[in-house]
């Protein structure tokens, strides 16, 4: 049976949601190098709270964050020290994502 349209409208705002939290910890933690690698954020999500997503669908809502302006892309290589190699494509929340992970997660009523 295929899901609905608001279903996976639904999903899909978990996921972009579930992909701003990770990208403002890692904000918040300031590491050496900012932002997160898609194969990063893939495998945060498949950890913890989407087991099932697959590399597209996390690609997905990265593209989807980043035409929208929640999510920018960092493409300067630069070493990182925590990771033990250089980094090229890694991806940053902006003010905006902020802004929308904010009103989410208030939408929800947990902080």
């Amino acid at each position: 049976m295929l899901a609905s349209p608001q279903t996976i409208a639904q999903d899909l705002r978990g996921v972009l949601v579930e992909v701003l939290r990770h990208l403002n910890r890692d904000e918040m933690e300031e590491p050496d190098v900012p932002g997160l690698e898609e194969e990063e954020l893939h495998q945060i999500l498949t950890r913890r709270s989407y087991p099932l997503i697959s590399r597209e669908d996390t690609r997905q809502a990265i593209t989807v964050l980043v035409r929208n302006g929640y999510a920018r892309e960092l493409t300067e290589p630069r070493y990182a020290w925590t990771r033990s190699r250089i980094v090229t494509n890694r991806f940053t929340i902006t003010r905006e994502g902020k802004s929308f992970l904010l009103q989410s997660i208030r939408r929800v009523g947990r902080v």
